[in-house]
């Protein structure tokens, strides 16, 4: 995954509403999902793999986090 398409999926301050939140989290579940339908992965992709997974569980403590008023 490249930089620039990190940063696109990274919300900002700005975007940082329990819905933008959300958005980010269902195209990460998308792009985990595309790769589990790989018979086999590559070293990048493996990497990715563990990079989207910690995203998306931070973005999850976030949207709760966001959700009970912290």
């Amino acid at each position: 995954m490249s930089q620039t398409t990190a940063a696109r999926e990274q919300p900002t301050l700005a975007e940082d509403s329990l819905e933008a939140l959300r958005e980010t989290h269902r195209q990460l579940e998308q792009r985990l999902e595309q790769l589990d339908r790989h018979r086999s992965l590559s070293p990048e992709e493996q990497f990715e793999v563990q990079v989207l997974k910690k995203r998306k569980l931070a973005l999850k403590d976030r949207m709760l986090a966001k959700r009970n008023g912290h």
